[in-house]
């Protein structure tokens, strides 16, 4: 059985090597861009770089982005796609775009990644991001890459301005407490960008409390047993008719956390760390009861 699983990982790494020859004759590497030159193609394939790279590309430097960036319920950008090739994260399709540059999340399809790299490509990897100074920190890397260093530091200037006009008192111990459940259950703690902005919205996390860090599952007699003043659920998984949200439908939800204990949150501002993440915290302190309110200049 050994031998018979190593000639095939064989066989795969030589189709791989034929695939690689193939594409590096039909698509050439792009001439070396000289020092200090802005990438003029650019390519994004993670939902996330997307975003940053809308924000941040001059007009016609940024040539594609991916598929979920044109879908409306998983981007909040969705209507700034037009004109914009979209793509799957597939080497060929990618290639077939001549980019000087592409940009990929660090759990974007490690294949595509690898093959493109070895086809002389330049690809970048941004990690996601679990706070907010990894969104500054990815805005400005963002600026840094595409050339674009001042209209960075205006989208970080203006994230701090609007963070700070949304500020709330550090939470408590008298704040109230609110948990996140989602679809199979999971939840989120410490080292999270939702623990970022529940407590930027003044309120403490039941992940946190529970000294849980990173994502994980929270069974729901935990989380009915650990009676958070809030639970938060995501709007898409509410309407999701799969297994895996059936869980959100639980009648024990209902009746323990109905009414005024339950926050419905657009996971659009959550899932990607973007200056347009503080829409969260924004809408989470308004429907908590705060008074805090967006700015009128939106982040652009």
């Amino acid at each position: 059985m050994r031998a018979s699983r190593q000639a095939s990982d064989a066989k795969r790494a030589a189709a791989r090597g034929v695939l690689a020859a193939l594409l590096a004759l039909s698509f050439p590497a792009p001439a070396a861009l000289a020092a200090g030159d802005a990438p003029r193609r650019v390519v994004s394939m993670n939902l996330c770089t997307d975003q940053i790279a809308m924000l941040v590309a001059a007009p016609g430097q940024l040539v594609s982005v991916s598929y979920l960036a044109a879908r409306p319920d998983v981007s909040l950008m969705s209507g700034q796609t037009a004109g914009l090739a979209l793509n799957h994260g597939l080497a060929e399709e990618i290639l077939r775009l001549d980019p000087d540059l592409v940009i990929a999340g660090t759990y974007t399809r490690r294949a595509t990644v690898n093959l493109l790299r070895r086809l002389g490509r330049r690809v970048e990897e941004f990690a996601p991001a679990n706070s907010f100074a990894d969104i500054r920190e990815n805005v400005r890397r963002m600026g840094d890459l595409l050339g674009r260093k001042a209209q960075a530091a205006r989208l970080i200037a203006a994230f701090d301005a609007e963070a700070g006009a949304l500020a709330a008192a550090p939470p408590d111990e008298d704040a109230p407490v609110l948990g996140s459940f989602g679809a199979n259950s999971y939840t989120t703690g410490g080292g999270t960008l939702e623990n970022e902005i529940v407590g930027a919205a003044g309120l403490r996390h039941l992940g946190e409390e529970l000294e849980i860090t990173g994502t994980t599952r929270l069974p729901l007699e935990a989380l009915v047993l650990a009676d958070p003043d809030y639970v938060l659920l995501w709007e898409r998984s509410l309407g999701d008719p799969s297994r895996a949200a059936e869980i959100l439908r639980h009648p024990v939800l209902d009746a323990r956390f109905g009414g005024e204990r339950r926050v419905s949150a657009d996971s659009r501002a959550w899932i990607c760390g973007t200056p347009l993440t503080l829409e969260a915290v924004a809408k989470l302190r308004a429907e908590i009861g705060g008074q805090a309110s967006l700015p009128r200049e939106r982040v652009q």
